[in-house]
């Protein structure tokens, strides 16, 4: 039987489902006559104030009939990913991330644990680009879903273009209709939706005068374009230095390189700031271009709304920024003596040391920051989300005293916050660390954490949802 979305795994107490009489265990099936396929049809079916609810308990076929307001949650929990039948991706982009992994579930020498299955799924979704502001390309949108985005009016999407040259594009991704990307953008316009849109960089392959017309081209189709990215490519040991078809090799970009890519794209983001109001550059840097040259990131008005963050634009800015408005709910002292330990990666080790000396300010504490090397995909893989459970046991182990808490960032987990990629669970990896262990998925909960250390309470702050976490 097909796996069906809208199995209720917790009912808030209180809430509206909760006052119908919904019920953990029942299977949502409409709303208001509206058959519910994935979070989506959810979301949008479920912002009505007056809702039918059509359900399913003890395979008995049952109607709620309740009122809300327009903005109040129904109060429900599900037990199944958002988008259960996720659309796979029938592109073969050459730096595609599954070619950057190992064989499928291939366990590393010495270890029971291969890869996290979910890794293997190529998806190019456009209901979680809307949910979740994943990248998709376009290529496979069939006409029912075009009328859906229509109908539903599912805006942003975001989009990876890479190269807005249809022939450069068709080498890119490989993948069908590949080369007609400029009229899949145009065709979210005419439907009055908008999108975001980022450029993977290749050395020599879509840099330099192609970089300069993705530009020129994605500016001609503002404002459905919102944005621009420009991401520089991500290689592991298993796929760096290959080649593909008749383009040149993939590899990393070098800092010179990087300095030229930062200094191309000023040009553009002075052109666009000078010209609006707000002072909106249009096109943004990745984070990790600064780190790769040494610069320092720009201010937090640069990034507006963060509208890329998740894509790790304005990621490391948020976090100062963040941090800099919460520290001041640092406990001035530990009532005794502790001791913790913060593990980040390689790239983002000083940024992190930014934060520590921050924390040795408390009165009877020490703090050690641990960077990480990513042995299993490299160690020019650099980034938190990219660590590896084994990895970090090992990097742990080696440093020897960790004191009293060790907290890590929460990126490194999957969606339930249950596995690393490498399939090693989180209960696994308690067993293995002589110490407490919490994952974070910010600055707030990194001080929540210290502050419970010292018997305060935990209480955070913040201007974004929590679902954006740092993945430094």
């Amino acid at each position: 039987m097909p796996k069906m979305y809208g199995w209720v795994r917790e009912v808030v107490p209180e809430s509206p489902a909760d006052r119908a009489g919904l019920q953990p265990g029942d299977l949502i099936r409409t709303i208001n006559g509206h058959l519910i396929r994935d979070l989506v049809d959810y979301r949008f079916y479920v912002a009505d104030e007056d809702l039918l609810i059509g359900f399913d308990r003890q395979q008995e076929q049952h109607e709620a009939r309740l009122t809300k307001s327009i903005d109040e949650n129904l109060g429900v929990l599900f037990g199944e990913e958002p988008a259960p039948f996720i659309r796979q991706c029938a592109n073969k982009c050459v730096f595609c991330f599954i070619k950057g992994l190992p064989e499928r579930y291939t366990p590393q020498p010495g270890l029971t644990h291969g890869m996290r299955s979910s890794l293997y799924i190529k998806d190019d979704d456009y209901r979680y680009s809307f949910l979740f502001g994943n990248f998709i390309t376009l290529t496979n949108l069939k006409e029912q879903d075009w009328q859906r985005l229509d109908e539903q009016k599912l805006t942003p999407l975001y989009v990876s273009v890479h190269a807005t040259n249809p022939e450069l594009r068709r080498k890119i991704v490989d993948g069908p209709r590949a080369g007609e990307i400029m009229e899949h953008i145009q065709r979210i316009g005419n439907l009055g939706l908008s999108c975001h849109t980022q450029l993977v960089l290749m050395p020599t392959i879509n840099d330099g005068e192609e970089l300069e017309r993705s530009i020129r081209e994605l500016t001609e189709l503002r404002p459905i374009v919102e944005s621009i990215s420009v991401v520089p490519i991500g290689l592991t040991k298993y796929n760096n230095m290959i080649k593909t078809g008749d383009l040149p090799i993939l590899r990393h970009y070098t800092r010179e390189e990087a300095e030229d890519i930062i200094e191309q794209v000023e040009v553009h983001q002075r052109k666009f700031e000078a010209a609006d109001p707000e002072g909106y550059p249009f096109v943004f840097l990745s984070d990790e271009w600064y780190y790769l040259t040494g610069r320092e990131f720009p201010p937090g008005t640069h990034y507006g709304d963060y509208s890329q963050i998740e894509n790790g634009v304005g990621m490391t800015r948020y976090l100062l920024e963040q941090w800099g408005n919460g520290k001041r709910r640092l406990p001035p002292a530990m009532p005794e003596p502790k001791r913790i330990t913060l593990v980040t990666s390689t790239m983002a080790y000083p940024v992190i040391e930014r934060l520590a000396e921050d924390i040795r300010r408390i009165e009877q504490i020490e703090v050690q920051v641990i960077a990480v090397t990513n042995k299993f995909f490299g160690a020019e893989v650099t980034v938190a989300g990219l660590l590896c459970g084994q990895d970090v046991l090992a990097a742990l182990e080696e440093r020897g005293n960790l004191g009293d808490l060790v907290l890590l960032p929460r990126v490194m987990l999957d969606n339930e916050g249950t596995r690393f990629l490498d399939d090693i669970t989180v209960a696994e990896f308690k067993e293995k660390v002589p110490t407490r262990v919490e994952f974070v998925r910010n600055a707030q909960e990194t001080i929540g954490a210290i502050r419970e250390m010292a018997g305060l309470v935990a209480t955070g702050i913040g201007r974004r949802p929590v679902r954006v976490q740092s993945r430094l």
